[in-house]
C-alpha cells in the first residue's frame, strides 16, 4: 500500500513517550535516511497503529456478533479441512453449523 502523507499546518497536540536509546538512535538513523523527522514517523506510526487496532476490534466484534447469532464453522470441522489440504483426500470447504450458504458481505452487514 502507498500513501502520502501531508501534516503542514495540520492541527496536533504534544505527547510524550519515553523510547529505549536503542530504539531512539534507530529512529534517528531511519529520520536521517528518509528526509522526515524523528517527530513525522513516531506520529505516522502510531497513527497507522491506531487505525489497525480500531479495524481489527470493529472485527472482532463482527466476528462475535456473528457467532452469537449462530454463524460459524465448528473447529474441528475446520480443523479436519485444514489438514486435508494438499492430500489426495482434500475435504469440501466446511459450511456454517446454521446449514446455509453465506458469502462475506452478507454477513458483515
Amino acid at each position: 500500500m502507498c500513501y502520502y502523507v501531508f501534516m503542514a499546518n495540520t492541527p496536533s497536540t504534544t505527547f510524550s513517550v519515553r523510547l529505549k536509546p536503542g530504539i531512539k538512535k534507530r529512529l534517528a538513523t531511519l529520520a536521517n535516511a528518509s528526509g522526515r523527522s524523528s517527530n513525522f514517523l513516531i506520529s505516522d506510526a502510531v497513527e497507522s497503529y491506531v487505525a489497525d487496532q480500531e479495524r481489527m476490534l470493529a472485527e472482532v466484534r463482527q466476528a462475535d456478533r456473528q457467532a452469537k447469532a449462530g454463524h460459524y464453522i465448528r473447529h474441528q470441522d475446520m480443523k479436519a479441512w485444514l489438514l486435508s489440504w494438499g492430500t489426495k483426500k482434500e475435504l469440501p470447504p466446511p459450511k456454517c453449523i446454521c446449514g446455509k450458504h453465506h458469502d462475506d458481505d452478507a454477513l458483515s452487514r
